[in-house]
Parts: structure tokens; C-alpha cells; sequence
């Protein structure tokens, strides 16, 4: 596409009504003397950092600009549209830019960049590489920053093997020298992304190179190591650095001590903590807070509670997260009280507690089954300026779902949608399974379609719910259909939703279709579980058809699998009656 082309199609980007834009000609100054053009200069170098406090005084700054005489230089320009992106305003900046091109306004690669910049935020990668032809049909020169901004945009659209091969052709091509912050910026994209694999090839490339990874590099990829569970990886990484004396800092030592953490390696996050101390890096809050949510989760509240007393003493004082993780920590084990005390900790330091305190809280009440309290502390919120999120509405659902209350359970998703939530897939999820499980199949059916109706692509979890409601509730026919019918709406069936459709086949005595699914699902690749197999040899034995269940029974041990107590209390009785 030429650039042409994109200016034609500029307005679909133009997001400001043409009015904002007019030239307000009676109203301007042409010959500014240099002492106003001085002060406007200094404006837009703030401005370039900050943004503008309101849009209209960029357009008419920008329309002030356009009439002066003679022109400010295209720095200036810059900086406007700099500001314009700092403001979020993309779609302005490049309708601005359009203007400045119509008019003849000298632009440079920086005009460009910043142009190819906001492109990519609004993830119009068509544009940007349409700018970057434009860049060599004018005849500049694209820089590193042009390339490395376009490669960021590939990755934020999720197009990472296309940003990689694109970086490795513009280096092997020449056409630029990354240094070690390109580098950083691309092996970041990757790794927050999930492609760690990338990022460790890139990692290596640049060494090769001659490129040296810096603290930051390492930083990237140790976070990356570790959010992937390799954290013996990290570690190795660790060891790189100090061998290079690259000097680790406490982002380095946090990110290592959160990956041991979460792997339960005590011993070894408490051989970290010393290596801190033995290389005089202070710990931060960010690291006692690493340590407070730890702890507090696998069930080791004293030590939590000791970080915090640490905390206190050595002057970095606890703030609303580690509170928050400690309160999740009391909830876990189900003290309640204690929770509450947390909170009163709280506000008694004049730490206000925020929504996800009180989803917490929320939370630990359904698990104790006194979904009252929940609904009263829901109730609370309002009044204390928080608005609910849509997990704390679904962990009550789900909360009311198990006692029983399916029909306030109800209620509930419907004032949720009243005060303007838009249910997603996971409370819906929620919803169905607890009407099937309390069996309101019919209500359960309704939701399921409104949801549909309303635009919701339900997965193969929602519909293996409605699947089991179905063939719990008697109605195999239609629970047979909407099985059927997966393949239309672009789903495959999965080893759990072939399971369900086996036992309701099992439950009924139709054991053919039983065994024919069991045979479809094998022979498509879906590897039958434990609970598939105790499926179909207790259908088989229900069913008097022994000497087929137990042909099933001594396949599930040759795969490993072992009789559940259902199945076992069946044999044995089996076994007592041959004995008689």
C-alpha cells in the first residue's frame, strides 16, 4: 500500500470532529516576536514529556504553529505530536500529520517514528509499514528506533515469529546495529508474550554479535525463566552475571525470590535474602511483600506475620498489599477473625482497605458456607466508595450455587447485569454448572442461550456442563444432540466432555453407544482417563455385562489406572458373590 493510500484512508483514524481542527486565522499572531517564540518552545518541550491538560489547547497550538512565520523548526512539530501520543491520542496524531503533509510541513525520520509509533498503538500495522515506504521513497533513512517500533507492534499483535524474523533480516541485511536497548526492548516483547524460547535464541544471538547483555537484559530473562517455573535456569543466569560482573539488583534478587517462592524452595529463598545482605542490596517492600503473599498462601502465617513485624521495625512500613496477603492468608485457613483484625490493622494506620480486600474477605466467607456475611459485605461496598468486580460477584454466585440457593443465585446475575456488568465466560461458567448440579436444567438451558444471543462464544467447558445437566436429569436425547452439534459451533469435544457423554450412555443401558464413543474418542487421539474408565467398567457391571467390564477393568490397570471406591466396593461385592 503507498503512502498516498494512507492518507486517503487517514480519516478512518480521525477520531476529532473536522471542526477541531479549522485554522482559526483572525485570532492568531503570524510574527510572534522571539521572546513568545522562545516561550512556545519550551511549552511544547514540556508538553512532549507530559501531554497536554486538554486536547482543543493542542489544536490550537497546533493551528498557531501552522501560521507562524517563518515556520518553527520540525522538532517543534515533534513535540506536538509527541505530546498527542503521550495523551493517548493516536488517532489524532496521525490525522495531524496527514495535515502537516498536505500543507508541505518539513517532517523528518522522527516525525515518522512517532507517526509509526501511534499506528502501532492502534494495532494499524497496514499503516505503519505504509509509513516505513514512505520513509524510503522521501529518501530518509530508517533508524533503529523505526525498526525496533515496528517489531514492538508485531509482537503486541501477537505476531512474534513475524517480528523475529523481521529483526534477524534487518540485522543480517545491515540495515541497522541494535544495541543492547533495542535488544532489551525486543527480547522483552517476547518474554511477555510467552515466547521464552525466542527470547532465550535472541538472548544468545546478540552475544554472538557483540552485543553484552546488560543488568537489564538479564533482568528480562530472568523473569522470563522463572515465570515459566525455570527458575534453576535463572539461577544459572545468576551466576552468568557475577562471572561477567554484571552486578545483580533487587529486581534481580525479587524476581528470584518470587519464582522460588511460588516453587515452595524456603530453604533456598532464605539463602537468597543472605546473598542480599552479603551484597549490600537492601531488600525493598516489594521483596517483603514477595514473601508476605508466600508464605500467607502455603499456609505459613506466622512467617508472614513475622515479615511484616520486620517490616515495621526497619522502617519499610507494610502497605495495602501486604495487608491484602495477609488477610487472603488468615482467609485460606478459614480465620475469619483474624482476617477482620488485619482490616482493622488497616484503617487504624490509615491504609484504606480497597475492593480486592474486600473480595477477599468475600471470598473466604463462601468457602466457610456463610454466604450471609459475603452478601452483607457486598452490600457494604457501595457505601464505602468501592465498586464491585466482576470476580467478587462470582465468587458469591458460585457461593450461593453450593448451599443450595440457586434461585438468589439468580437474582444476583441479574442485578449484576442491571448495574452494567458484562457477564464473561467464567461467571456464566459459574451460573450453569450450579443450576445443573441444584438440577435447574431448564433454567440452566435459558442462561445458556440468552448468553448466545447476546453475543457470548460459549468454549467446550460451558457446553460439557450442559452436556452432563442434560444426562444427569434423564434427557440423553437432547444432551445426544447438543454433543453432536459441538462440531458445528467449531468445537472438539475433550476428554472430560467424552467422559460425561460415556456415563449418561452407562446410566441409561445403552452400553454400545458407550463403548462406540469410548472406541471414537481413543481413535481421534483423546487418551481415556481414570474416571472414563470407572465410568464404563461400573456401567458394564450395572448392567450384568461382567465379563466385558472386566475386560475394561484389566485395560485401565495396564494403563496405570486404579479402581475408585465406587468401582472397588463393586468388585469386591462381585468377588463375595462368586465366592458364595
Amino acid at each position: 500500500m503507498g503512502l498516498s493510500c494512507f492518507f486517503t484512508v487517514s480519516p478512518l483514524l480521525r477520531k476529532q470532529p473536522v471542526s477541531l481542527l479549522r485554522f482559526h486565522t483572525s485570532s492568531l499572531n503570524h510574527n510572534p516576536n522571539p521572546s513568545s517564540t522562545r516561550q512556545l518552545q519550551l511549552l511544547l518541550l514540556d508538553k512532549s514529556k507530559v501531554g497536554f491538560d486538554k486536547l482543543d489547547d493542542a489544536l490550537v497550538l497546533f493551528d498557531k504553529m501552522l501560521h507562524m512565520k517563518p515556520l518553527l523548526p520540525v522538532i517543534n512539530f515533534n513535540q506536538l505530536l509527541t505530546s498527542l501520543l503521550r495523551m493517548h491520542q493516536c488517532s489524532l496524531a496521525v490525522s495531524l500529520f496527514r495535515d502537516m503533509r498536505v500543507l508541505s510541513i518539513p517532517v523528518n525520520i522522527v516525525t515518522f517514528n512517532t507517526v509509526i509509533n501511534c499506528c502501532c498503538h492502534l494495532n494499524r500495522l497496514d499503516y505503519a509499514f505504509s509509513l516505513l515506504g514512505g520513509v524510503f521513497k522521501i529518501g530518509f533513512e530508517p533508524n533503529v528506533l523505526t525498526y525496533t517500533t515496528l517489531v514492538k507492534g508485531l509482537i503486541s499483535l501477537d505476531k512474534s515469529v513475524e517480528a523475529d524474523r523481521l529483526f534477524r533480516k534487518i540485522i543480517s541485511f545491515g540495515e541497522i546495529e541494535p544495541d543492547v536497548v533495542t535488544y532489551n526492548t525486543v527480547i522483552d516483547g517476547l518474554s511477555k508474550k510467552g515466547h521464552t524460547s525466542m527470547a532465550i535464541t535472541l538472548f544468545r544471538c546478540m552475544e554472538k554479535k557483540g552485543c553484552e547483555p546488560d543488568k537489564v537484559t538479564y533482568n528480562i530473562m530472568i523473569d522470563c525463566l522463572c515465570k515459566e517455573g525455570l527458575v534453576y535456569h535463572a539461577l544459572r543466569l545468576l551466576d552468568e552475571m557475577r562471572h561477567k560482573r554484571v552486578s545483580p539488583n533487587v529486581r534481580t534478587y525479587n524476581r528470584l525470590i518470587q519464582g522460588l517462592c511460588n516453587l515452595k524452595q524456603w530453604e533456598h529463598t532464605n539463602r537468597m535474602l543472605n546473598d542480599m545482605e552479603n551484597m549490600n542490596i537492601t531488600p525493598d517492600v516489594h521483596t517483603s511483600n514477595i514473601l508476605v503473599d508466600a508464605y500467607a498462601k502455603h499456609g505459613k502465617i506466622k512467617d508472614a506475620e513475622d515479615v511484616i513485624a520486620t517490616m515495621i521495625q526497619t522502617g519499610k512500613y507494610p502497605n495495602l498489599v501486604s495487608y491484602n496477603a495477609l488477610v487472603h492468608g488468615y482467609c485460606l485457613r478459614g480465620k475469619m477473625d483474624r482476617a477482620l483484625a488485619v482490616l482493622n490493622t488497616m484503617r487504624s494506620k490509615r491504609i484504606v482497605p480497597d475492593s480486592y480486600s474486600f473480595s477477599i474477605l468475600i471470598n473466604g466467607y463462601c468457602k466457610r458456607k456463610n454466604v450471609d456475611k459475603a452478601l452483607d459485605l457486598l452490600r457494604i461496598m457501595p457505601a464505602k466508595g468501592l465498586k464491585p468486580v466482576v470476580e467478587t460477584y462470582s465468587t458469591i454466585i458460585h457461593g450461593l450455587c453450593q448451599v443450595g440457593r440457586h434461585a438468589e443465585a439468580r437474582n444476583l446475575f441479574s442485578e449484576f447485569r442491571n448495574e452494567g456488568y458484562k457477564p464473561n465466560i467464567v461467571i456464566c461458567r459459574i451460573l450453569l454448572d450450579g443450576l445443573c448440579k441444584n438440577q435447574c436444567i431448564d433454567e440452566a438451558m435459558s442462561l445458556f442461550h440468552v448468553m448466545e444471543s447476546d453475543g457470548m462464544m460459549h468454549d467446550i467447558q460451558n457446553y460439557s456442563i450442559i452436556i452432563d445437566g442434560l444426562c444427569k436429569s434423564r434427557n440423553l436425547d437432547k444432551a445426544r444432540d447438543v454433543f453432536h452439534n459441538l462440531l458445528l459451533q467449531g468445537l472438539q469435544p475433550d476428554v472430560k466432555t467424552y467422559t460425561i457423554m460415556i456415563q449418561g450412555f452407562c446410566q441409561e443401558g445403552l452400553l454400545d453407544d458407550a463403548n462406540k464413543l469410548f472406541v471414537e474418542m481413543e481413535a481421534k487421539g483423546y487418551l481415556p482417563s481414570e474416571i472414563t474408565y470407572n465410568s464404563i467398567v461400573r456401567g458394564y457391571f450395572q448392567n450384568e455385562k461382567y465379563d466385558q467390564g472386566y475386560k475394561f477393568y484389566d485395560k485401565m490397570q495396564k494403563h496405570g489406572f486404579s479402581a475408585d471406591a465406587c468401582t472397588t466396593s463393586m468388585l469386591v461385592l462381585l468377588s463375595t458373590d462368586k465366592e458364595e
